[in-house]
């Protein structure tokens, strides 16, 4: 996926606007302290629906009303704004051609309402393709858990507190709760799973909490049967005694409920009980709805995985023209006659049709894939309401057979002596309960419900999820340790071999069998280096999964130099103070250099051109790269300029 941000421009109440242009690729901002560079991180940062303003209180947030950014995505530019904090935050959004740009955004363009943030949010989110709405299913809310734009930012932005620190790798994991949604939101961000995999996995959840308490339910009943045998014997006792009749103890309880059918009988009185009977048409009448109500949801599931087949045949089909289409991809720009030389327009025009054609083609597979996955979600939850109403069903048709058995003989009801009926009624109780009541046998539950389980651990391990996992840990690290020749390690970790762990985002260096975590390693050439090669390797893995990633190809690095140069190269006379040593020179000029390099080779492996934007204090003048420095260079704030 192509993207990366168009512009930043923040207007007051009177219209007025600053702005800074940006381009895909390298963007340098450079200038003096206290000139507004650090400030562009945490706009960007608002107008991606930060829950909090973090932008620095002073001249900018006196002058802003209104803060904006361009996102292109594809082709789109989404033209995002935000009021300030104090007018509330809300947020507005738009959509625009690419060729839309920040010199052409005004304060009259800001015309709409103005919403909440996180309905810009959730657009923004469609837009990139982040189509993942459920991760677990223990919301007590019930709308699930979401893969959310909050948690991409953790791997675009490194602040200038960030930069060069040894103890914290990512932005916003002091909060112990965020850093576990990062790590666990990797997969998705990095396209390797979305939400089918979780619609399987929460199915699969479910149904192991289901089995567990089967499981528990068994061991309860047969610690229960055997209290329920002593009382049932005294149950035995006391009706035989009524009858005058004498009862043998000690036999099993087989033997007992074979006896609950053969008891003696004493003289009857038959009649009517209207209460029996209103009590079985009432469970006649709810067994029918019941049944109803798992008709309509039968059909419901039935209807979606009927339109999710189709959607996904239509997928295939589209895929199949836009793979066919591929070929006859017009090879220039104009097509002129052979014989004449004049241009041909109507093959032009073809072209121009097809261009069209192909366009709309690739919107439609993408409309109809983020589609496919929403009917995946609601088929999940109509079949767990499927199988409560299935539930319901079996216990109401268990008591419509108890009354069935025990109180309806052909055409008349049996009346018993008071005594003797209530002591029958207890037997007959005891004996259901056994057989059949609260402790049903579960064991062709069981037996089904693991072999579904199994079904779906197979079709889980299909996403070979671990297997990807590892690839993109090797990927990343390896990546790292190509970058790390040229960044300024100290001599106790050369040959580097950097390690970046997925599982817990730690990153430490590895020799022989002893791990050198960042926070363990001395100098801040070491620190800042780690975190330059380490978001350098996610960019160009997220850029590698082209379409299969939502994530943004947006880096931004806050001042990379100040390990060397805390306050910047002024002007070129300061090369001549003693402070600032040749080598320090050099090691920014190859941190740059690094920086230049791999952006490019990047972009010569994809096609894709990510972006990064570097706010520094200095200005190159001093650089072998002075040249790419200079022309990767969007703004120079010196001599009294700023952005405010």
């Amino acid at each position: 996926m192509k993207s990366y941000l168009k512009g930043i421009a923040i207007f007051n109440k009177s219209g007025q606007k600053r702005f800074v242009k940006l381009e895909d690729g390298v963007n340098i901002i450079t200038g003096d302290s206290k000139t507004g560079k650090s400030a562009l991180i945490e706009i960007i940062d608002y107008c991606l629906c930060s829950s909090r303003c973090t932008i620095p209180k002073g001249i900018i947030t006196e002058f802003g009303n209104i803060f904006s950014i361009l996102l292109v995505v594809n082709d789109k530019c989404l033209v995002i704004g935000r009021n300030s904090w104090e007018q509330g935050g809300k947020m507005f959004i738009n959509i625009e051609s690419t060729d839309f740009t920040v010199e052409k955004l005004d304060y009259s363009y800001f015309n709409k309402v103005f919403i909440p943030s996180k309905q810009v949010q959730y657009q923004i989110e469609k837009e990139l393709g982040l189509s993942v709405t459920n991760l677990e299913d223990d919301d007590p809310d019930g709308k699930g858990k979401r893969a959310s734009l909050r948690n991409m930012v953790s791997f675009m932005f490194q602040h200038q507190n960030l930069m060069a620190s040894k103890f914290a790798l990512f932005y916003r994991f002091s909060d112990y709760y965020k850093r576990l949604d990062v790590i666990e939101q990797f997969p998705i961000f990095a396209g390797i799973i979305g939400q089918q995999y979780y619609t399987k996995l929460l199915k699969l959840n479910e149904l192991q909490k289901k089995l567990k308490r089967l499981k528990k339910g068994e061991e309860k009943n047969s610690n229960v049967q055997n209290k329920l045998k002593s009382e049932l014997e005294s149950l035995f006792e006391d009706y035989y005694s009524l009858i005058g009749v004498y009862f043998q103890n000690g036999k099993s309880i087989k033997q007992l409920t074979k006896l609950s059918n053969e008891l003696p009988k004493i003289d009857l009185s038959s009649y009517y009980s209207k209460e029996t009977i209103r009590r079985y048409e009432e469970l006649n009448m709810k067994i029918n709805a019941l049944r109803d109500e798992e008709r309509d949801l039968v059909l419901k599931i039935c209807n979606l995985k009927d339109t999710n087949n189709v959607g996904e045949e239509y997928i295939g089909t589209l895929n199949q023209i836009k793979e066919e289409s591929e070929v006859y991809r017009p090879q220039r720009d104009k097509y002129c006659c052979p014989l004449c030389g004049n241009q041909c327009e109507d093959i032009h025009k073809i072209k121009e049709d097809l261009k069209s054609a192909t366009q709309w083609l690739d919107k439609e597979i993408k409309i109809s894939s983020r589609y496919s996955n929403n009917f995946l979600e609601d088929i999940r939850k109509l079949e767990m309401e499927k199988d409560r109403v299935d539930s319901e069903i079996r216990r109401t048709y268990g008591k419509i057979k108890y009354i069935e058995r025990n109180y309806i003989n052909s055409d008349k009801l049996k009346h018993l002596e008071d005594k003797v009926n209530y002591a029958k009624a207890k037997i007959r109780l005891y004996i259901e309960t056994l057989e059949h009541g609260f402790l049903d046998n579960n064991n062709d539950d069981i037996i089904n419900l693991e072999e579904e389980i199994n079904l779906l651990k197979n079709q889980i391990d299909e996403f070979d999820v671990d297997t990807k996992i590892n690839s993109a840990k090797f990927k990343i690290s390896e990546n790292m340790n190509k970058l790390a020749k040229t960044m300024d390690f100290e001599e106790d970790f050369k040959p580097t071999n950097l390690v970046f762990d997925i599982e817990t985002f730690d990153l430490y260096h590895q020799k022989d069998s002893k791990k050198t975590y960042l926070s363990e390693m001395g100098s801040g050439a070491n620190w800042v280096s780690c975190h330059i090669v380490l978001f350098l390797s996610l960019l160009k893995y997220f850029t590698e999964q082209k379409n299969k990633s939502p994530m943004p190809l947006i880096l931004f690095f806050d001042q990379p130099s100040q390990v060397y140069f805390p306050q910047g190269i002024q002007d070129s006379e300061q090369v001549d103070n003693d402070d600032i040593s040749t080598k320090d020179i050099e090691a920014v000029n190859n941190m740059y250099k690094t920086i230049f390099d791999e952006i490019e080779n990047i972009n010569k492996t994809t096609n894709i051109n990510p972006q990064i934007i570097i706010v520094d204090h200095v200005d190159g003048n001093q650089l072998i790269e002075k040249e790419k420095f200079i022309k990767f260079t969007r703004k120079d704030w010196r001599g009294g300029s700023a952005f405010i």
